[in-house]
């Protein structure tokens, strides 16, 4: 019963879809009208002008003086509805305009504005700040949704134009919506008797309320809904831009007019000009892809050649990729822990590297020793009194001895006699050479005022491009900040500096794991080799998980094909069929859910002002729309189903390639290569062990499913706008997956069991976590190892794949753009990467327990008549070779 194409059709401000016969709630039949676009939301775009009409002083005069059409009791609902008075509706007077006394100018001046509005002048008129409604619908861009319809439509090509050529348009007499404020005191003017001594104030009103709050409607079979739904608006037109979807573009005597105005209203809405701009692009990208198919062909293949020239320098380059990735970790954390701590100490307009510099110096200065003992570093103010024994500047450059730089310039101005009777005139180095004999670092000028006096210790330089440079006691690190930190916040960088902490303290605890891991790293090391051996040998295993992938494709499209027929079955009452007085009581708000979003897939709102309801004496006029789709039991058993296949069609692939790779290591090393372990493994599939597989794959599928349900009792919680509930299920839904993970690295390993000895699934994975418990260290050497081995061979192919194929490209089609062919054989790069990787992980995987399985049965055979792969038998306490 259900329609697949409600999950894509196009939608109109209702919720009924393009193009269908039979709508939710007995909607319109849009069958034959296949586009959405858009019309004029004549209650929004007239708003200010009605309320420029209402609220000017010759209204009120005839609605609340001498024989006032409203009742007293109606007077206040009026004057808010205008705001010219201080209420809850507004947040101030409003400004619509020059006021009016006199009915007639008072029509004119509407007049003019609904000319423009009704296309009786010229559009460009509309978008100029010069027209009538001044810069209203230069600035509605901001708000599309509230100026605009959507609607279905016949063609996109359908606007203002259309109605103007045709030769049945339908009218519409514009009228407020019963819930609007305004309406009562609107209907009364409109319907008021003119004997009275306001007749003919009140005729001429009536006059323009007759004469301009008309306008011309699309054509019943151009539009199919009442005629105030289908008004278009002047100079805009529409175009389309994907399978029933259109989109704004002004119309020529528009951007004519008024120039890049239009454009530039666009552009800030992602409106015509970006999308055609994309369109083109895309289709220019589209173009140079369909010529360039052959390079992508020929990319492709290469991509798998390079896949295994990488296993192949891999065999041999193992070791150096290893030991990389595992420096580069611990360099990353070094580093991290550097930049933060740098940064927590970086001084106001200071460049981050200088302030690392100096931090460095200061480290490295603290480090070596030149701290000796009985040096006082204690430094108060500007360091006149410091006698410390700091021999380096802040840049690291060596310090001279004050009395070897007694010719230097700068040395001059400290010769002033020091004291109470200190001098003006220049005196002998004498004079100071007891003061500062053999210093380096200080600041010895204290006379109040005078040139010399610099803020803190400093010292003369060996660098013949640094004189002199400040100094910083030895063992201080961070720099002194005088005028305040880059960081502001003192929690901020108090944090910064925790994390440093952290992050070195971490790179610490990893140096000593690997030191004491070493042993089982080269381990790990072996185990790989035999893997890339392996994998070069029976280069077909790499076409196991690309086989795969096209089988689950093929699986998911029949199942998404499927699954669209349920999902499509929303029931009649998925949302409530009322009206309501509110928006917000249709819609929610942050802490109330609203009657069409109390549920997940929740609805839409939109106002009926056709057909609103009255309840207890108020016009109700918002409604609810349909969700596009919904879950139910039903889907539930298939999307279970979905998983469990999925879990399966993955296990099949774990399975072969474990199982090819186990046949493998215990054939003979003379003939490893040369027997058909992939054949075998997949006859021992389907003829041994698929029942083992579809129980692991169950399992897994069992506890995804409950991820699933608990995320959609989250959505559903959300809906509701209950927090502390959406909090609990995605915690849970964290510890879930954090067990889901568990239990397919559990499985892997089962399936690795099951193809070694044959046995079924649950003594399998019961054998799989003693043999991880009693080897877990090796485990995680393992998983170390192979982490860093497949992201450098994801890498690798990636970009080797990326420059042959740039290289090809230029060489097959040198007059096209690379850029966009060149990023699709990136992509493809890291597909086949993948590819490689997965299959390289697990067959480290099985070889480890392989490995496991001969140490603990003492199986040790080598030579060529043995089975253990050269690069582990010193590994093994080995027997003698066979047939020594």
């Amino acid at each position: 019963d259900g329609n697949p194409a409600k999950l894509y059709l196009p939608r109109d401000f209702r919720g009924g879809f393009c193009d269908l016969e039979k709508n939710w709630n007995n909607g319109i039949n849009t069958k034959g009208f296949p586009k959405q676009s858009f019309t004029m939301n004549t209650s929004a775009s007239t708003d200010l002008i009605v309320k420029h009409f209402m609220c000017s002083t010759a209204v009120v005069r005839v609605m609340m003086g001498r024989e006032a059409l409203l009742p007293p009791a109606k007077h206040f609902d009026y004057l808010c509805a205008c705001c010219l008075i201080p209420c809850a509706k507004c947040e101030g007077s409003l400004q619509t305009g020059d006021d009016f006394t006199d009915t007639l100018k008072l029509g004119s001046a509407i007049g003019n504005k609904l000319n423009e509005l009704q296309g009786a002048t010229d559009p460009s008129r509309l978008f100029s700040a010069g027209g009538a409604n001044g810069n209203v619908f230069m600035d509605m861009w901001n708000s599309v949704d509230q100026y605009f319809n959507k609607v279905c439509l016949k063609e996109c090509t359908l606007n203002f134009n259309t109605l103007k050529s045709s030769s049945s348009p339908r009218e519409y007499i514009f009228s407020l919506a019963p819930d609007n404020m305004m309406s009562n005191a609107f209907n009364k003017l409109k319907k008021a008797p003119t004997d009275g001594r306001n007749g003919q104030t009140i005729t001429n009103l009536q006059n323009a309320i007759t004469n301009q709050f008309k306008f011309k409607a699309l054509p019943l079979d151009a539009c199919p809904y009442d005629p105030s739904r289908c008004v278009p608006m002047p100079g805009i037109e529409f175009e389309e831009i994907s399978a029933g979807y259109c989109t704004f573009k002004m119309s020529a005597e528009v951007v004519n007019s008024i120039g890049s105005a239009a454009s530039d209203a666009f552009v800030g809405l992602g409106g015509e000009s970006l999308v055609s701009g994309l369109g083109e692009t895309f289709g220019k990208w589209v173009g140079e892809f369909q010529r360039s198919i052959p390079a992508f062909i020929i990319v492709t293949i290469l991509a798998f050649v390079t896949g295994f020239i990488y296993l192949v320098l891999l065999r041999f380059a193992v070791g150096l990729c290893v030991w990389l990735s595992i420096f580069v970790v611990l360099l990353i954390m070094a580093l991290g822990g550097a930049s933060c701590y740098v940064r927590a100490s970086q001084c106001a307009g200071a460049d981050f590297l200088e302030t690392g510099k100096q931090i460095g110096a200061g480290a490295l200065i603290a480090a070596s020793g030149a701290f000796s003992s009985g040096c006082d570093e204690k430094l108060e103010g500007e360091g006149h009194n410091y006698k410390g024994c700091q021999k380096y500047s802040k840049g690291l450059n060596k310090c001279i001895k004050w009395g070897d730089a007694s010719s230097s310039s700068i040395m001059k101005k400290y010769s002033l006699k020091f004291g109470s009777d200190a001098g003006t005139g220049i005196v002998p180095a004498a004079v100071y050479s007891d003061r500062l004999h053999n210093d380096y670092c200080r600041n010895p000028c204290d006379i109040a005022g005078a040139d010399c006096n610099a803020k803190s210790i400093w010292c003369f330089t060996s660098n013949a491009d640094q004189a002199w440079e400040e100094c910083q006691p030895v063992g201080v690190v961070k720099p002194t900040c005088s005028n305040g930190y880059a960081i502001k916040s003192s929690e901020m960088r108090t944090l910064l500096e925790v994390c440093a902490y952290v992050l070195w303290a971490l790179a610490v605890l990893y140096l000593i794991g690997v030191i004491c891991m070493t042993n089982r790293i080269r381990l790990a090391i072996a185990v790989s080799k035999v893997a890339a051996i392996f994998m070069r040998q029976n280069t077909m295993i790499v076409l196991t998980p690309a086989i795969q992938s096209l089988i689950s494709c093929i699986w998911c499209l029949v199942w998404v094909l499927s699954a669209s027929f349920l999902l499509s079955q929303v029931p009649d009452d998925a949302v409530d069929k009322g009206a309501f007085l509110t928006y917000a009581e249709a819609y929610g708000t942050d802490t109330t859910p609203g009657k069409c979003t109390n549920s997940w897939p929740s609805g839409s709102v939109w106002k009926d002002e056709t057909n609103c309801e009255q309840i207890n004496g108020t016009y109700a006029c918002w409604r609810c729309a349909p969700p596009r789709y919904t879950f139910d039991w039903r889907f539930a058993v298939s999307f279970f189903v979905f998983l469990w296949n999925n879990a399966l069609m993955i296990a099949i692939g774990q399975f072969v390639v474990a199982a090819a790779c186990s046949c493998w290591f215990f054939t003979q090393n003379s003939q490893k290569g040369s027997t058909g372990v992939i054949r075998k493994a997949i006859h021992w599939t389907w003829r041994y062990h698929l029942g083992s597989l579809a129980f692991g794959s169950f399992i897994i599928a069992v506890v995804q499913m409950i991820r699933y349900v608990l995320y959609y009792y989250e959505q559903q919680a959300k809906a509701q706008k209950n927090r502390v509930m959406v909090i609990i299920l995605k915690i849970c839904q964290c510890l879930l997956w954090c067990f889901e993970k568990c239990i397919k690295f559990l499985n892997e390993n089962a399936y690795i069991q099951i193809a070694l000895h044959g046995s079924n699934f649950c003594i399998s994975a019961k054998n799989a976590f003693y043999l991880i418990l009693r080897n877990a260290v090796r485990f995680g050497a393992i998983s170390l190892v192979g982490k860093g081995i497949r992201v450098i061979g994801i890498l690798c192919i990636t970009a080797g794949t990326g420059v042959i194929g740039y290289f090809v490209f230029t060489a097959m089609y040198a007059d096209m753009t690379p850029t966009v062919p060149v990023i699709i054989y990136i992509f493809v790069g890291y597909m086949v990467g993948k590819l490689f990787v997965n299959v390289y992980g697990l067959a480290m995987d099985t070889v480890l327990q392989c490995f496991l399985a001969c140490e603990e049965m003492g199986k040790t055979e080598a030579g060529e008549n043995g089975y253990v792969p050269s690069p582990l038998r010193g590994w093994l306490k080995e027997k003698p070779e066979l047939g020594e």
